[in-house]
């Protein structure tokens, strides 16, 4: 991801963070501690701040902080420009599947070509690794997460249970997912084939479904990180019903 801003915890952000202030528009850093406010900053127009850092930051919601105590939010991930009324500052687009998607779309709206051929193929695929679509027209540098509320990460199973969505996670992830709240579900994709399939879940004319390691590698994706859900995406039945015609048009690849 551009900048080098990858991270495996908030403590990796926190130091990246401390390492690269100008991008932040931060003079230096007043204090530095664990309560929030994390810390306590000089701005470079010379105001005092309050600062709060998140590796994503709708943590701050998550993690029960006082939207008082906090000038800003600073994410390496975030979806929205303020959470709990507090500004974000974040360093990249969250794409994301979220529980509760943001203003949903209707599944009969007309879809722009790009979305019809993207949906098309999913469609024709029968599903397909969402990381396998890095390899390919689009390639890129972001990343997609999936976000779970509190109680689903609650509702996490101690022992293995086939019909669990977690029962595909390491002890790894699930460590993770419990503090961050976010599992990673594709990478290296572009920002334009981020913006489709948003556009795509949006309209739920497309579901993901946790699949094996084994599974991914087959369709060539495999992703170096402790919060990795394999999944791959398939078309629901909203798109046969409301975009047959879309999905048709772009059988077999034609245009």
């Amino acid at each position: 991801m551009k900048d080098g801003a990858v991270f495996s915890s908030e403590a990796d952000f926190r130091v990246w963070f401390e390492a690269n202030l100008d991008r932040f528009d931060i003079k230096e850093i007043v204090l530095s501690q664990e309560p929030c406010p994390d810390y306590v900053v000089m701005m470079n127009d010379g105001r005092p701040a309050k600062i709060e850092a998140e590796l994503f930051a709708i943590n701050f919601k998550y993690h029960g902080h006082d939207p008082a105590k906090a000038d800003y939010i600073v994410a390496c991930y975030s979806k929205t420009e303020v959470v709990e009324g507090v500004p974000v500052m974040a360093v990249h687009r969250l794409w994301c599947f979220d529980v509760d998607p943001l203003d949903p779309l209707s599944p009969e709206g007309t879809l722009e070509d790009d979305e019809a051929r993207l949906l098309s193929g999913i469609h024709q695929s029968g599903g397909i690794s969402l990381s396998a679509l890095s390899d390919g027209a689009f390639s890129g540098d972001q990343e997609i997460w999936i976000r779970f509320s509190p109680d689903q990460i609650a509702a996490i199973p101690r022992s293995s249970n086939v019909d669990s969505v977690f029962d595909v996670l390491t002890p790894r992830a699930k460590k993770w997912i419990r503090k961050s709240h976010h599992l990673l579900i594709g990478v290296g994709i572009s920002e334009d084939g981020c913006r489709l399939l948003e556009s795509l879940e949006r309209r739920r004319l497309i579901e993901y479904r946790p699949i094996s390691v084994i599974s991914s590698a087959l369709d060539g994706a495999l992703v170096d990180h402790e919060a990795w859900l394999p999944v791959e995406i398939r078309a629901t039945r909203n798109a046969w019903k409301y975009q047959k015609e879309a999905i048709m048009k772009y059988l077999g690849g034609k245009s």
